[in-house]
């Protein structure tokens, strides 16, 4: 038997081809993606080896863009470093004001503090 149409239920009903855009409207639901085991689809959790779902907290102001590789991999920017600073030897409280000061500068630089 042929057909001249894209999408078709072939005799008995057991098997049915989608040769065309298939569109789930909202409210529909589908049902035993498991190939005929009798339970419902889950989507997978994300991981290093396994492409799945990953749970998001909304955009807002502490939030930072990411970007996905086209091996579908996901990167979040790394943190800035900050110079070294070595431990302060200050034996007067106004160097140590001047050490704390230079700490302090060196984190609004990297823009891991912001400025006045």
């Amino acid at each position: 038997m042929s057909y001249n149409v894209k999408n078709y239920t072939e005799p008995g009903g057991e098997v049915t081809h989608i040769g065309g855009k298939l569109i789930i409207e909202e409210g529909a639901e589908v049902e035993d993606l498991s190939g005929g085991g009798g339970s419902a689809y889950t989507l997978p959790t994300a991981s290093a080896d396994t492409l799945g779902g990953v749970k998001a907290k909304a955009k807002d102001a502490e939030t930072v863009e990411v970007a996905v590789d086209e091996n579908g991999k996901l990167y979040v920017p790394a943190a800035p470093k900050i110079a070294y600073q070595a431990d302060s030897e200050a034996s007067e409280v106004s160097d140590l004001v001047s050490t704390f000061n230079t700490l302090l500068s060196a984190l609004q630089t990297a823009g891991l503090m912001e400025t006045e």
